[in-house]
């Protein structure tokens, strides 16, 4: 079971700081790669930086707030038509808050918060049908599998590794 995240599966450049230089977008069972070009870095205070798609770059792909030269505030992802992809929130140059995910249809896919780069808290994977915890950015805690609606599996972790006898059916 694949739980990779659209953000998490971009391809980073090191001299954009953290920015995606590929946005993977997903469209039913097809993983589209849709390449991103941005605005040159500005050597002002306080800015917001622009990623357009390279196949058309009238269309705005990203948009990401910078302060003091740091990817700082909100980081909007879209997809080719417009609609969001990705709404995040940066702090000092790292994922630092909020993360939300939509579908092709505007619905939300991916609920969670990032703290320190890391994911942390509770997440929300709506297509796999699970509410997982993490601690740190490594799973912790209770993750709850559903199907149909119905909670049908339990596993509880501890820093990353599954807690022995941490895994039961729910009948």
């Amino acid at each position: 079971m694949r739980l990779t995240s659209i953000a998490i599966a971009v391809c980073f450049g090191t001299a954009a700081f953290a920015q995606p230089d590929t946005l993977f977008i997903q469209s039913g069972d097809t993983l589209f790669e849709m390449p991103v070009v941005y605005e040159p870095l500005q050597e002002m205070e306080q800015y917001t930086r622009i990623g357009r798609f390279t196949e058309d770059t009238n269309k705005v792909a990203v948009r990401l707030d910078y302060k003091r030269g740091k990817p700082s505030g909100i980081y909007r992802a879209f997809y080719p038509d417009g609609k969001p992809l990705i709404f995040a929130v940066y702090g000092w140059g790292s994922l630092n808050g909020d993360w939300t995910e939509y579908d092709e249809f505007g619905r939300i896919s991916v609920k969670g918060q990032y703290r320190n780069g890391a994911r942390d808290g509770t997440w929300a994977f709506r297509q796999q049908g699970i509410v997982a915890k993490f601690k740190d950015g490594e799973k912790h805690g209770k993750w709850k599998y559903y199907a149909n609606g119905k909670l049908v599996r339990i596993e509880k972790y501890h820093k990353g590794t599954l807690v022995q006898g941490g895994r039961y059916e729910v009948r």
